[in-house]
């Protein structure tokens, strides 16, 4: 087990996996539950980060890209837990579809000509984000 933070679906109790009890399902099998409720689902508090590239696709991981050799890079917009940042972007920002089935982006970027208004756009964007604080997940308030 790891000492990786996770949330009680049920009763909310924060603690590490390495603290949730094994109970015996089958022959050599187990379950982990929760210490407090014994419920056996949970929410993966890890921190993650999200960030933005110039064409307006959102990613999701533990830690922010390198920057091109050129200066160039990804824009952190959001960073909170694993288990709410990927749900909550899901409801702010653009669906891909066609090609881009399944892909996040920023509303106006891809559209936007030049790089001065897709800044704008990814600014206007954030700032509206920033007025739904909720499950941990924190909008950037500007970028560089």
């Amino acid at each position: 087990m790891s000492t990786n933070l996770v949330q009680c679906t049920r009763c909310r109790v924060k603690h590490t996996e390495a603290e949730r009890v094994d109970h015996p399902i089958r022959a050599g099998m187990t379950e982990s539950h929760c210490p407090r409720c014994d419920c056996k689902s949970f929410y993966d508090l890890r921190p993650q980060v999200a960030w933005c590239w110039a064409s307006g696709l959102i990613e999701i991981g533990d830690a922010m890209p390198e920057p091109g050799p050129d200066g160039g890079g990804a824009i952190k917009i959001a960073s909170g837990p694993k288990a709410n940042l990927k749900a909550r972007l899901e409801v702010v920002a653009r669906h891909g579809y066609g090609e881009g089935a399944g892909q996040l982006l920023v509303p106006g970027v891809p559209e936007a000509d030049g790089q001065q208004a897709k800044g704008d756009a990814l600014a206007a964007w954030l700032k509206w984000c920033g007025a739904f604080r909720r499950s941990g997940v924190v909008f950037a308030k500007e970028f560089a």
